[in-house]
């Protein structure tokens, strides 16, 4: 069953009213969907993880200082690439297959590898950075969507940093770090040199679901209405709604949702209606 509404609805003699359909016709199981989904939005994972720790040489008998790595994070290029949500990491630092790598790749992101953004960084206490991780969303297949699924399999991730620093080599074979240089990025490994540097299993992993612009400008127009029309308000008050189940359709202006009685069409007073309009005619 359809609803028929007058085209007169944004008229100022249209009267309030509201429609309670008590039964609804079964949706069609022949629809043809076309397309691959992607105006749906984006879909990752948002994390807590150690990136490093300070607490004396790590499994490469290398020793960092807190204060070094915290005049690297801190530095402009780190920092901007933060705020512009760009700062990414790769599936695993550049090794190529002959085992040489040189200075160039070491400073060079290649975007096809990247899995991962770091959106920002914290010391809980100087002895270990942390920071907040987002996998990254390029389709299946990809490193980012691979990551996705490791995580949401059991695997818990681990970072290493990629960057160029003064060291001096020990008589004993191990290595200092003596001043602070330059953080290329934090990848993503499997064994990291410093043991805490993995998720942190104790936050939560939170699952990020972005929706197109439009859907998002639909659903705060239904909040709006929800909130500020009296006239709605009034109505859904005497019955048993299901909030999250609410919608307001730009064509016919009515804003809808499930109660007990059934679904139920609202006329929102015709300021909101015919405002609402007005902006609807631009999309």
């Amino acid at each position: 069953m359809t609803p028929k509404v007058s085209p007169t609805l944004y008229d100022d003699h249209f009267n309030d009213f509201y429609i309670v359909m008590e039964q609804t016709s079964p949706e069609d199981p022949k629809i043809n969907i076309i397309g691959d989904g992607s105006k749906e939005g984006l879909s990752y994972l948002r994390f807590s993880t150690c990136l490093q720790s300070f607490r004396g040489r790590n499994r490469n008998r290398r020793l960092w200082k807190a204060d070094q790595v915290r005049t690297m994070v801190n530095d402009r290029p780190v920092q901007e690439l933060i705020r512009k949500n760009s700062f990414v990491g790769e599936a695993g630092h550049p090794v190529p297959m002959d085992g040489k790598v040189t200075l160039e790749r070491i400073l060079t992101i290649d975007p096809n590898n990247c899995s991962h953004r770091i959106v920002s960084l914290n010391w809980p206490s100087n002895e270990e950075l942390h920071g907040v991780v987002e996998t990254l969303d390029e389709g299946p297949g990809t490193p980012g969507y691979r990551l996705m699924k490791n995580i949401m399999q059991g695997i818990i991730p681990a970072f290493s940093l990629r960057s160029i620093v003064p060291q001096r080599k020990n008589a004993d074979g191990s290595t200092d770090v003596i001043g602070p240089g330059r953080c290329v990025t934090y990848d993503r490994v499997y064994l990291p040199s410093h043991e805490e540097a993995y998720m942190d299993i104790e936050i939560p992993v939170t699952k990020v679901v972005t929706k197109d612009n439009f859907t998002t400008v639909m659903e705060s127009y239904t909040d709006f209405m929800l909130n500020h029309s009296d006239k709605v308000r009034g109505i859904i008050d005497k019955m048993e709604p299901a909030l999250e189940t609410a919608s307001y359709d730009m064509n016919t202006g009515l804003v809808t949702m499930n109660t007990e009685e059934g679904r139920v069409f609202i006329a929102p007073e015709v300021k909101y209606r015919k405002e609402f309009k007005s902006i609807f005619d631009h999309f």
